[in-house]
């Protein structure tokens, strides 16, 4: 079995925060970008953040980038921190915190759309609110059974505020002008911190995350100081008083010296999602996404998390035979994923020696006989391998993708396979050619059950009749796509 964690290897990815919605069949998961480069942005410097679902849990869908930075007009460069979505009435607001220009506090302030996957919209055009202080981070919002939604952030103290019914406002009835703070006492949190010491078992640091499972309400957040651990507290009300219940995560070497989680349950599971620095390259400023599966105890307590590569397990195979996203990848090196849901998502970037992977692929028992893909070449100068389960596995085709006219020139095409799989495989994907430059675009792919009628030349007949696409009449054809004999050809 592959490695799945982390979920995400072809971009750093942080902070998550795990969502299912009513009506819908995907969990999905909002984090934000860690685009750090050392010796340039050697910080957290994230401009973007971006959203994956996944129907099965070891393929995630990429969709892009649903919300960057430059959304937030107020909003400074490299800022994009934690932030958590939820769905009210049709409409998801995404809780994102930011700085403003020569500002070196966060604010909380709110996206929303009308889908999921975004894109999304600054809802209110400045921040929810003005603490006046720092540490105004890592926002969770919870909607309880009665319809009020809480709002937890802060890091070093921790605070909540009561979201008014339009999700964009807090109620300024309550606390200092709408903001309680929370008592970090050692019955609530296992201790405090004074100057960077903790006095007592366990403290509070930041990353709150709001859920309730049955009566009792589970504060779960990054505790200890750097580096982090994760811990929980209980209450039977949103807003307590808190008990402490101990560690969810401890500290480990994870290659992130931070730490953020966020809980769900789909399908009848309960997953624990949180970061680490595991991924190539990875670090405490690159920080990847991972996910393990919980387990409530009868009492209500969390049995102890560890991290690990392995992961999850698939909840059911990925189907070849329907149109799948080139963006969705179990593993995916060197290629980037761009676009958003309103103009489009795929695959670019692509350069010799990258390489993607799908999980839990089922061919059934005849098997597949060709791919059918959509792409976008400019110059044609790329190679496709498919090969079986990983890098060195036995190979179904070696494609030629030919030029289509550019790089935003789409066009579906159909290659044949030297070997037919059947059963379950996991399928990689890598990536050959000359030069430095990208090769190709790739927006999907699917497999399918007969043999493609596409014909293949070398060097074309002297008297052959061949046509464009277009069907002007070509008397000496080169290389690309035509019309012969009613069929489509391609010419190498």
């Amino acid at each position: 079995m592959q490695a799945q964690n982390p979920i995400v290897s072809h971009c750093y990815t942080a902070d998550p925060a795990p969502m299912v919605f009513q009506g819908n069949d995907s969990l999905y998961v909002y984090c934000d970008e860690d685009m750090n480069v050392p010796g340039v942005n050697d910080f957290y410097y994230m401009e973007r953040w971006r959203v994956y679902s996944t129907v099965d849990m070891v393929n995630w869908t990429d969709h892009g980038i649903a919300m960057p930075r430059t959304a937030f007009s107020w909003g400074r460069e490299g800022t994009c921190w934690a932030s958590q979505c939820v769905e009210k009435n049709g409409t998801y607001y995404w809780y994102i915190c930011l700085s403003k220009p020569n500002d070196w506090r966060h604010y909380i302030g709110v996206g929303k759309s009308d889908k999921p996957s975004g894109p999304f919209k600054d809802a209110r055009r400045q921040p929810i609110f003005d603490t006046g202080e720092g540490g105004d981070i890592d926002p969770t919002v919870f909607i309880d059974d009665d319809g009020q939604a809480y709002l937890y952030w802060g890091n070093n103290k921790l605070r909540y505020a009561k979201l008014r019914s339009n999700m964009i406002l807090i109620d300024t009835s309550i606390g200092n002008k709408g903001v309680v703070e929370v008592p970090l006492t050692a019955e609530a949190f296992g201790g405090v911190k004074v100057d960077d010491k903790v006095t007592g078992s366990d403290c509070y640091e930041e990353g709150p995350w709001l859920d309730k499972r049955g009566d009792t309400y589970y504060l779960i957040y990054a505790a200890g100081g750097v580096p982090e651990h994760i811990s929980y507290s209980t209450s039977s009300s949103p807003i307590g008083p808190w008990t402490y219940r101990g560690q969810v995560m401890r500290q480990q070497n994870t290659g992130s010296f931070t730490n953020h989680s966020g809980i769900v349950n789909y399908q009848g599971k309960d997953y624990f999602f949180y970061h680490m620095g595991w991924a190539q390259g990875g670090g405490g400023f690159n920080r990847s996404m991972a996910v393990e599966e919980m387990t409530f105890n009868a009492d209500g307590t969390i049995r102890p998390i560890a991290a690990t590569r392995t992961g999850v397990k698939a909840l059911r195979t990925m189907n070849p035979y329907e149109q799948q996203q080139a963006e969705t990848l179990n593993a995916g090196y060197g290629i980037s994923v761009v676009g958003n849901e309103s103009t489009g998502v795929y695959v670019t970037d692509i350069h010799s020696g990258d390489s993607m992977r799908v999980a839990n692929v089922d061919f059934g028992t005849d098997g597949a006989h060709s791919i059918t893909m959509r792409v976008a070449s400019e110059k044609g100068a790329g190679y496709l391998v498919v090969r079986l389960n990983n890098a060195k596995g036995r190979i179904l085709a070696r494609i030629k993708i030919e030029s289509t006219g550019g790089d935003n020139v789409w066009e579906e095409r159909t290659f044949n396979l030297t070997n037919i799989p059947t059963g379950t495989h996991d399928v990689h994907f890598s990536f050959t050619g000359t030069g430095s430059e990208s090769l190709f675009n790739w927006d999907w792919w699917q497999f399918n059950e007969f043999t493609s009628s596409i014909e293949h030349f070398k060097t074309p007949q002297e008297d052959a009749l061949f046509y464009t696409l277009q069907g002007i009449p070509v008397s000496h054809p080169t290389h690309g796509i035509y019309i012969h004999k009613g069929r489509k050809c391609v010419i190498r």
